[in-house]
């Protein structure tokens, strides 16, 4: 009798969960609609926002100009593509830029620097 009892009581549980597995979930999924015109952002905005990119790689074709046979790394691309003057960067004691790294001082000229505190805020300047 106690089994049958004990067996009773486990039912109502079982039920609720395999109900509640088929209900369909409270988020919701909505269409996307066409944005208001007073919250698009507007042209000026995108501009301040956009980096430079025709200078970026005018920079970096003259790169490819002064180091033709060397492959470069992302990082490399983008490094080089902010120096202010690439050809006296890469070549001022390089070895005719065979070894710029740890040798060549760049002078870097960047749009905007990533900068963050001691309290982990990040700030674009």
């Amino acid at each position: 009798m106690g089994a049958q009892l004990l067996r009773t009581s486990r039912l109502p549980a079982v039920r609720s969960l395999a109900s509640s597995v088929g209900r369909p979930s409270v988020a919701r999924r909505h269409l996307a609609t066409q944005a208001d015109a007073s919250t698009t952002p507007s042209a000026s905005d995108l501009a301040s926002r956009t980096p430079p990119y025709p200078k970026l790689l005018r920079k970096l074709h003259e790169v490819r100009r002064i180091l033709p046979d060397r492959p470069l790394t992302l990082a490399e691309k983008i490094l080089y593509s902010h120096l202010e003057s690439p050809e006296e960067s890469l070549l001022t004691g390089t070895n005719n830029g065979a070894d710029i790294r740890g040798k060549a001082n760049l002078k870097l000229k960047p749009d905007r620097v990533a900068m963050q505190d001691a309290s982990a805020q990040m700030a674009l300047l």
